[in-house]
């Protein structure tokens, strides 16, 4: 698997996240048992907007830069990825904010995957 694909398969899952975000945040917010607000609706389409501006970012950057380029910008998506992926632990193990049921698991497997493929990919040499 490439680093281009990997960056690819990342932009379309936070697509994915971005489209739920802004356009269906009651349906989002059910799956957690949550009380639908103004405030929360805007807040998911805000944070929608950033997952969509992730997207584009990890879209374009496999055609914006160079191989070895890729791969630094693969260290920091390493991070992101990996914050993302504390971030979902927290809400399931410890908060609570997240029911803990299998969609909040195969997202955070899916989350701690791009993380470990951006990792490896990044220290690979070509």
């Amino acid at each position: 698997m490439s680093l281009s694909l990997i960056f690819r398969l990342q932009a379309a899952f936070a697509g994915m996240w971005a489209l739920q975000l802004v356009f269906v945040p009651n349906m989002f917010f059910a799956q957690y048992g949550w009380t639908s607000s103004f405030e929360l609706v805007a807040l998911a389409q805000a944070c929608g907007t950033a997952m969509a501006g992730l997207a584009i970012i990890n879209y374009g950057l496999p055609k914006w830069t160079s191989a070895e380029q890729l791969k630094t910008a693969a260290k920091a998506a390493t991070l992101i990825a990996g914050l993302f992926g504390i971030m979902q632990l927290y809400q399931i193990l410890v908060s609570g904010a997240a029911p803990g049921a299998a969609m909040d698991w195969i997202s955070t497997a899916i989350t701690i995957g791009f993380a470990a493929l951006f990792f490896i990919k990044s220290n690979q040499s070509a």
